[in-house]
Formats: structure tokens, sequence, C-alpha cells
């Protein structure tokens, strides 16, 4: 309890020291237990702050070790340097004991932006300014550290009091050239496997996703005689960011609980965490998806809505992604002849991708609804690590869709909250999503609308 008692008083001391209020030497409690409980306070903080960082999508890694120990070196040897320059031995242990008792503080505030994410400019302005406002802060609070343990008085305690702690604060610049810079939390890196999960390409995965899709296409219900059935098919294209999965996952419920496709849909998604649950979103599997679909409907009656989420290129080709599996890529003309070949007629497709709009012109007939997360040469946003969902996956399905009594409705609905969002967020160009309906769709939309809302309502169509 002692310890621990001192321990506390420290902390204390080095708020005053950091909020630069007044604190002197005497309220520091300086001892080698202290400066080892300093050290853990200061990783149990780190540790804490790259989880923020990284959130859900992080795992643990006892890489970020080596930064603890690199930077309790570095403090430890400079503090050395500054007692054999100043002539003042007892500047080892009260130098470091100051600044980890201080540090705290900055350390809680740097990741302020990263919990209130939504609550802040998400300028680089902004980003590099708070960047800028912690190392000058870091500097002066060293600068004082070394002010308040130092034996001199006078302008020449403030000469030595700057020296040191701009010793103190040069690994600022010069560490990230030699640190291992490895962090306590970290995501996996996009061309290989998640170590949380089990390898995409070892056998026992293999063998379960053919019969987690056979499982899946033989639960489709049929279609019903007379009436217009929506079937739906999402497809999670990325495995690297689990917003993609996430957005279809969400885009099945809002379709199963609102627009009846309850027993009619089925999720393709690439994600380390349903390798074991759900079937791979991958070429062959949405070409086998669709004609099992196509031999289910009444293909003059039924209408398909297909909803591909992931990464577009400029080249209008959606990224299809699950290392270390090498898949193949869809582009619209891919996607119209797996279309075509299922014998689906009535199409509805939605894509939240960058450059989505490129999709179009291949994809257009009488038939086909198409709504699209962007222009051909315009980027969408919301994906990333830290988003639950992309910016129109989440108005198109779960504002638009979730209450609309419409699919047209919806999308005009879903387009505004997205200008709203990326006006919000000072996006300069802005995505500007895209639709194209079919003449002979545009009747069959009204048809599909009325037999929905007889759904609802629990009415016989």
């Amino acid at each position: 309890m002692h310890h621990l008692a001192n321990l506390f008083r420290n902390l204390v001391a080095g708020s005053r020291l950091a909020a630069f209020l007044p604190v002197s030497r005497l309220a520091f409690r300086i001892d080698l237990v202290q400066l080892l409980l300093l050290l853990a306070v200061s990783a149990a903080i780190d540790i804490g702050v790259d989880w923020a960082r990284f959130g859900a999508d992080g795992y643990f890694s006892w890489f970020g070790l080596g930064n603890e120990f690199f930077g309790a070196g570095l403090l430890l040897v400079t503090a050395v340097l500054l007692a054999l320059v100043f002539r003042q031995a007892a500047l080892v242990l009260s130098i470091p004991t100051a600044v980890l008792a201080a540090f705290p503080l900055p350390q809680i505030v740097r990741v302020i932006p990263d919990l209130a994410r939504d609550l802040l400019p998400r300028s680089g302005t902004f980003a590099e300014t708070f960047d800028w406002v912690m190392i000058a802060w870091v500097i002066v609070m060293s600068v004082r550290a070394v002010a308040v343990m130092i034996d001199a008085s006078g302008r020449g305690r403030w000469w030595r009091a700057l020296v040191g702690g701009i010793a103190l604060s040069a690994p600022i610049w010069f560490a990230p050239e030699i640190a291992p810079n490895d962090t306590w939390w970290r995501v996996a890196a996009p061309d290989s496997a998640d170590p949380r999960y089990p390898n995409p390409a070892s056998e026992p995965v293999l063998d379960a996703q053919q019969r987690l899709l056979d499982d899946a296409l033989s639960n489709l219900e049929d279609e019903r005689p007379g009436a217009t059935d929506l079937y739906f098919v999402g497809f999670a294209a990325d495995a690297r960011e689990d917003v993609f999965r996430k957005d279809v996952e969400a885009a099945q419920k809002v379709m199963d609980d609102r627009w009846g496709t309850n027993g009619r849909s089925i999720a393709l998604i690439n994600n380390p965490r349903t390798l074991l649950e759900t079937p791979e979103a991958t070429v062959t599997n949405l070409r086998e998806t669709l004609n099992e679909i196509g031999a289910t409907i009444d293909a003059e009656q039924d209408v398909v809505m297909v909803y591909l989420a992931s990464h577009g290129s400029r080249d209008h080709v959606l990224q299809v992604s699950l290392p270390p599996l090498e898949l193949a890529p869809l582009t619209a003309p891919v996607l119209r002849g797996l279309l075509d070949a299922a014998g689906v007629k009535w199409r509805i497709v939605v894509i939240s991708a960058c450059y989505s709009g490129g999709f179009i012109d291949a994809l257009k007939d009488d038939n086909t609804l198409i709504l699209t997360a962007s222009e051909a040469d315009r980027t969408s946003f919301g994906c990333g690590h830290e988003s639950d969902s992309t910016y129109f996956g989440e108005a198109l399905f779960q504002q638009g869709l979730a209450h609309a009594d419409s699919v047209l409705e919806a999308f005009d609905a879903a387009k505004a909250r997205v200008t709203e969002r990326e006006k919000a967020a000072g996006v300069k160009r802005p995505s500007n999503p895209q639709i194209y309906l079919g003449p002979a769709m545009a009747e069959k939309l009204k048809e599909l609308d009325r037999s929905n809302a007889a759904l609802r309502s629990g009415r016989t169509v």
C-alpha cells in the first residue's frame, strides 16, 4: 500500500506538471520501485490507447512491449547523460520519474480524436495542427520536468532545463527511424491472413465452405405462384476491411425484416470472422448462387436484388479479396453474364463502391434497376477499419429501405442523406449516387411495391 500511495502522489504531481500548475520536487516520491510502477502505468495507458485506435478490428500483440522497452531505455540513457553533463547524480532517477508521472495526461489527450472522431473535424489540417500541438506540449512539459528536478537557480536553471528538455524530446524525430514501431494492438496486413482466425486456405475452412454454400442454397424457399417474390443476394467482397461484412449483414436484415426476403436471401461474405459460418464471396459462389435462384424463381414474375459492397477501381473493377487466397475480381460484364446465364430477368443491382457508376453502361437494360454509390469518376465514402457502414449502404438500406414504401423513394432518401453526410464531413468532391431505371422495370417496381405492402399488412397477394 505504501508504494501505491506514493504512485498516486507521483501521478497527481505529474498531472500538475503536465498541466503547468505549481509543483515542486518535494511533491514527487523518487525511488526504483516508483520508476518501475510508472513504466507499468505508461505501458497500460499505451495498451488502452492502441486499443482505442484499432477498436474491434485490432488484435493484441506482445510486440508492443518492444516500444515500451525502447522508450524507457532512451529516457534512462538521456537522464544519465544529463546527470553527467550537469554533475547531478540524482537526476538519473528524478528526471525519468517526473517525465513518466507527467506523461499519462498527454497520452490520454492524444487519443481523443480517435474516441470522438464523429464530433471533430476530419480535415487533414486539423489532424496536422493537433499533432504539432501535442509535440509542443511534450517539449515544454519535458523542459519543465528538468527545471523542477535540477539543482540550480536563476537564468542558469532555465538554460539547463531548456537543453535537458530538448534532449528528452529529441527521440520524437529520430526514434521512428530506429525504433521497433510496433503497437500493442494491430490489424492483419492486407496481403496476409488474420492470425486470430482460421486461415482461408486451411483444409478445415475449405471443407466447411462447400458445405456452407450447399446448405445456404438448399435452404432457399421456393417462389410463390402468382406472387411477385423478391430474392436478395449480398456480396461482401473485400475481407481486408470489416465494414463490407457489416454493410451486407445489415442490408440482409433490412430486406428480410421489411421486404419479405426472409428465407429467400443469402449473404456471401469475405471476412476472417465468418469463414466457418458463411459462404465466401467469390465469383464462383456468386455464379452458383444465381444459378440456384434462377432455377427456383418464376423468371417472368420474381425479382432478384444483388448487393455488392467492396472497393472499386478507376477502371471499374470490384475487388474480391480474402488473403492469402487469390480470387478473381468482379467486373460489370462478368456480373451481367452471370445474371444472363442464370436466367434472371428482373434485376435490381446495388453497388456500394468507389467509381461504381462505371458499372451502369454494361448492366443496363429494360428490365434492370441499378443503384450505385457514386458516379463513374468519383469515390464513395465510409470505408475503413473504424467504420460501421459505408455512407451509401447505410443510407440506402438502414435508412431508406428500412422506412420507405418503395425502392425509388428509398434511393431518393439515401441520396439526400449521403449528400448531407458528405457536406458535414467537408467532402470537396461529392460521390453523387447514380440510378438507372429500365422502362419495363419501372412498371415492375410498382408491382413489387404492392406485393411488399401486402406482405407487411399480412394480406394475401
